[in-house]
């Protein structure tokens, strides 16, 4: 009945002039297109579907490691000219996905250095038909779809955040999106895609190119076009390194290309999602079943290829790629490229280049030593090709001058050898360095040679001094720095008869982070589905990155006697190892407040919360402080914090604040008797208060906020609930060891 009512439909439109009943694109396909894809030495993977049965299919390239088997069931489907396809019914159970390997190199793109190309034809059949509007013929859309409805991947390793149930996501995704704010008139499926590489930068890393959507200001529309009925389809995405551009195509033509403001760097070591054809494997814990995410047709003819296959211009252009940086006093290379040129290629250079180099016409590089600093020297580049068509483009190129990139040191820990190189950048080896302000620690020297800080110190102490570089050029490159040596007992949270609640984040799984003591009830979890966040400290461990936007924290219990801290009695300590990322969180935002741990929310329905801030800071360092309600608003005690009271700081002002981006320890001590707070930073007592406000601290009330580490929620959150999306108080950097204690510790 449905399939009648449809047909009728698009009868009566095409019957008034107002739709084709059928698309006609393929009377337009290039002779490429029109039979299965051959293999070449470009084609990195190649999926025919032509077994016709079975539950698995093979790469036609011949890898077996690339075999792709059915979750469950498969289903064939055939197609005249081109034998079987891989067919998709959206079901709870994700029975008709095909699965690949995990992180295999071919199929994470990391064989494809300069460019690719991933391309399918698909036969979409998730269309629903609308109410008719004789006004607006558009009215076969996608079901569910809106101008940000659902998409149906074709293949990938990334799954949205959705589908992972441990370990580290990444990857990418090819899919058809309904986007409709471009081609209002024409609302139909567009291809996209998502990549996202080390999660060291996220969300630097992620990169989605949605071709539909308003907000992709970056990109050009070539040719207005859209999936909008269930015949056969080709498309298409490519990428090329060189000018960071993505390309998609439909039936052979391109239709959108941009240039998005982050850039594809294909630097995760490790994702743990395998390759899908045909959607999302979605996790069973919880059982998300979002269907949404799922193709619903056919999909054959899947090739990855190294090189982009399908030309982007028409004529002669020249590629506007990003010209590297060059350093002062160092050898230089950059080499430009055009797009559709016939025969061999002449350049041509308007404008001064930096001294030391020069152009090469035939082959279209510079090259040479540059001899004097440039910010962004503009100059322009002329292409003529053997047919006499021209094209130019205005570049800039900037010759930087050295200069030493390490920004701060580590903490250096009494009696624990300590090791740091220092690192450049434009600098000409060999580099020698030596000590112009100030003394180093006791027991700590520097390698001239290496720049390499060593030793073991001996006293707890803070030391300030400049170093300097000077390279084989005669260039010179200084920073100022600050090395403090703490107590070694500090260097490791571990348990013993006085620790109440103890998380490391080490083990196998960075989805459930236990407590150490064996409380299971005290088990850590994503506030959302973002995968293993934790990033390797060399000699430290595995620990979670936050990079400000909320959606990355954990969550533990809510009425929780041991995490309320109402199962002490006498005094406690709240300890934790934290690593602020810097002045500007990884969304952009300036970082002034991050939510270390506690049951206190942005609701402000918790009752406590160890945070770092700088608010009040007279040079912008970040110091620890605590906020803590009782059931009644005169129990509430708020602003325990260094910069907010000023009265109660208690160490040189040296000692107060966090200037860099070291790790930190971090602790808050209290004792009922004495009704004192004292805060801690690397060890030190900075701040102590009795009864602020003439407030004693009660411990009385009753809340339905959960436990928090990172995330400062904005409501009950487990896996997708109220993580407060760039909210306020969310964490930038890393976090490590939490200890909650009943005894003063320090």
């Amino acid at each position: 009945m449905k399939n009648l009512l449809r047909s009728a439909c698009w009868t009566l439109l095409a019957a008034m002039g107002m739709w084709a009943v059928r698309s006609h694109a393929a009377d337009l396909l290039p002779d490429s297109l029109r039979e299965p894809f051959r293999p070449d030495e470009h084609t990195v993977a190649l999926y025919h579907f032509d077994e016709g049965q079975g539950a698995q299919t093979r790469d036609a390239m011949g890898d077996p490691a690339l075999t792709l088997r059915a979750h469950k069931d498969f289903l064939w489907g055939k197609r005249p000219g081109f034998g079987s396809t891989a067919q998709f019914e959206v079901r709870e159970d994700d029975a008709n996905l095909l699965i690949g390997p995990v992180n295999n190199d071919k199929l994470e793109l990391r064989t494809c250095e300069r460019a690719w190309t991933v391309e399918a034809w698909v036969r979409y059949r998730g269309f629903a038909l609308t109410d008719i509007q004789l006004d607006h013929p558009a009215t076969y859309r996608p079901r569910g779809s809106g101008t940000s409805g659902p998409f149906a991947k074709i293949c990938g390793t990334d799954d949205e955040g959705f589908g992972l149930t441990h370990g580290v996501r990444g990857g990418w995704d090819f899919s058809l999106h309904s986007w409709l704010e471009i081609w209002p008139l024409k609302p139909g499926l567009l291809p996209a895609s998502r990549f996202t590489g080390s999660q060291k930068r996220a969300p630097d890393s992620d990169v989605l190119v949605y071709p539909g959507r308003r907000r992709a200001d970056y990109g050009t529309v070539m040719h207005e076009a859209a999936i909008q009925d269930e015949e056969w389809h080709h498309v298409a995405w490519q990428f090329r390194y060189e000018d960071q551009t993505h390309y998609f195509f439909l039936d052979g033509k391109l239709i959108w290309k941009g240039t998005p403001p982050r850039r594809v760097k294909n630097d995760a070591e490790q994702n743990d999602i395998p390759f899908v054809v045909g959607g999302i494997l979605n996790s069973r814990e919880p059982p998300y079943h979002l269907k949404t995410y799922d193709f619903e047709g056919e999909i054959d003819e899947l090739r990855i290829s190294s090189v982009m296959r399908y030309p982007v211009a028409q004529e002669l252009t020249v590629v506007e790629r990003l010209v590297p940086e060059a350093g002062l006093h160092a050898p230089y290379e950059a080499t430009f490229s055009t797009d559709a040129a016939e025969g061999a290629v002449r350049w041509d250079l308007a404008g001064e280049l930096p001294e030391g180099l020069r152009f090469d016409e035939r082959q279209g590089t510079i090259e040479g030593t540059p001899t004097e600093p440039a910010q962004e020297r503009a100059f322009t580049l002329r292409a003529t090709d053997a047919a006499g068509h021209s094209d130019e483009h205005t570049f800039a190129l900037t010759v930087s001058e050295g200069e030493v990139t390490t920004s701060s040191l580590p903490l250096a820990f009494r009696r624990i050898p300590y090791r740091e190189v220092l690192q450049t950048r434009h600098m000409v080896e060999p580099v020698r360095w030596r000590t112009t302000q100030g003394t180093l620690p006791a027991g700590i020297s520097l390698n001239r040679e290496s720049g390499e800080l060593s030793g073991t110190a001996t006293t707890p102490e803070l030391q300030n001094f400049q170093l300097e570089a000077t390279d084989a050029a005669g260039q010179t490159a200084s920073r100022a720095f600050r090395l403090k040596v703490v107590d070694e007992g500090l260097r490791r949270l571990g348990p013993d008869k006085h620790t109440v609640a103890l998380w490391d984040w080490q083990g196998p799984s960075g989805r459930f982070i236990p407590d150490v003591m064996g409380d299971s009830e005290l088990t850590l979890t994503w506030v959302n589905s973002k995968g293993d966040t934790r990033v390797e400290t060399p000699g430290w461990g595995r620990y979670p990155h936050f990079i400000g936007g909320g959606e990355g924290g954990f969550i533990g219990p809510e009425w929780n006697d041991k995490v309320d801290l109402k199962t002490i009695e006498k005094e406690w300590t709240v300890e934790a190892w934290v690593r602020p990322g810097g002045p500007i969180n990884k969304y952009g935002q300036e970082f002034h407040y991050g939510h270390v741990c506690g049951t206190y929310d942005n609701t402000e329905r918790g009752v406590w919360e160890l945070y770092l801030s700088d608010r009040g800071s007279p040079d912008g360092s970040l110091t620890p402080g605590v906020h803590f309600l009782g059931a009644e608003p005169e129990q509430a005690l708020k602003d325990l914090h260094p910069y907010s009271r000023p009265a109660g700081i208690a160490a040189d002002p040296e000692w107060v604040g966090i200037r860099d981006t070291a790790w930190h320890h971090v602790a808050w001590q209290y004792s009922y008797e004495e009704d004192l707070h004292q805060l801690f930073l690397d060890g030190t007592l900075i701040w102590e208060m009795k009864s602020p406000d003439g407030r004693r601290l009660v411990n009385n009330r009753r809340h339905i906020a959960q436990f928090s580490v990172g995330s400062r929620l904005a409501g009950r959150a487990r896996y997708g609930g109220k993580f407060n999306w760039l909210g306020p108080g969310n964490f930038f950097g890393m976090i490590g060891e939490i200890r909650i204690s009943q005894i003063r510790r320090y």
